[in-house]
């Protein structure tokens, strides 16, 4: 997701290096750095039946505020207990990761809700970060007013989509919400992804659009029971960033929970028991919740 962005922090340090100057070299940190869309194919019911069978694959698209088409799924299975809307990371499309989710949350007993982001999968559009919130907003009034929802809705993001996730739960009332390998703000996660050798010789500027924006601004608005998990191993959004989201959370300690899954990176959190036993939990109580 940065890898284009350190390729020229590398540059600029060996260009330092090699005259020897004593100077920083300045890098802008742009969306088009951290938001990087994919294009991907449909999921199909074949591919679903041969990872998680009990689900029954529904395509829905979604009209966004400008008009924009955003494609993706319903997965359902009978007798849920909850639907989660799962919103993912960079590079995350519905056709190519759809399956892992729907491996992972079918044991749950919920069932699942994956709109691919604007430009990304199936979806139309260019992203930007305001218009993914304004998308995922769009999204979940959508979901929310499906006839026939199976249980209380739940929000859940990873990584880029932990931000609009936060940003869903801080505008809308949920059942609950998971942050999954989150951030505080861009320039966090940004410094937080810098290799400290290069930091010497690097002025970082965050562009005027990603400035305010992150999961700090949300932690304040929600007041859902909240779930933050996070890899003790995560190198590109560590730990140390969903703690400080856990502190800025005003919840009662009895509705908010952080975990550090250890030995965990930042992509397979929820691979691990422990993050699936707290999930578990997190439906156990908000199901006997008005």
């Amino acid at each position: 997701m940065l890898s284009m962005f350190f390729r020229r922090r590398s540059a600029c340090v060996a260009l330092l290096s090699l005259v020897l100057s004593i100077s920083a070299c300045s890098v802008t940190v742009s969306e088009r750095k951290l938001i990087r869309p994919v294009s991907g194919k449909a999921l199909t019911q074949d591919v679903i039946n041969k990872a998680a069978p009990a689900y029954t694959v529904t395509p829905h698209e979604i009209r966004a505020s400008d008009g924009v088409r955003l494609r993706g799924v319903r997965l359902h299975q009978p007798n849920a207990r909850a639907t989660v809307l799962y919103f993912g990371g960079n590079g995350y499309t519905v056709g190519k990761y759809g399956a892992w989710s729907a491996f992972v949350f079918a044991p749950l007993g919920v069932d699942l809700f994956i709109v691919d982001h604007r430009g990304y999968g199936q979806s139309e559009g260019k992203p930007t970060a305001a218009l993914l919130e304004s998308d995922a907003l769009a999204i979940f009034d959508y979901v929310a007013s499906l006839p026939h929802l199976s249980g209380r809705l739940f929000v859940h993001g990873h990584s880029l989509g932990s931000f609009v996730a936060g940003y869903v739960a801080a505008h809308r009332p949920t059942a609950g919400v998971v942050l999954e390998s989150s951030a505080t703000t861009p320039e966090d996660w940004v410094e937080a992804a810098t290799p400290g050798y290069v930091k010497p010789f690097i002025r970082t500027k965050i562009s005027d659009e990603l400035k305010n924006r992150g999961n700090l601004p949300n932690m304040p608005l929600i007041e859902e029971p909240l779930l933050i998990v996070v890899g003790q191993k995560d190198s590109t959004t560590p730990p140390r960033l969903s703690q400080a989201l856990f502190a800025a959370s005003p919840l009662p300690t009895t509705r908010k929970t952080l975990l550090i899954i250890r030995g965990a990176d930042h992509k397979d959190v929820m691979m691990h028991t422990e993050a699936i036993e707290a999930y578990k939990r997190l439906l156990a109580v908000t199901s006997n919740e008005p």
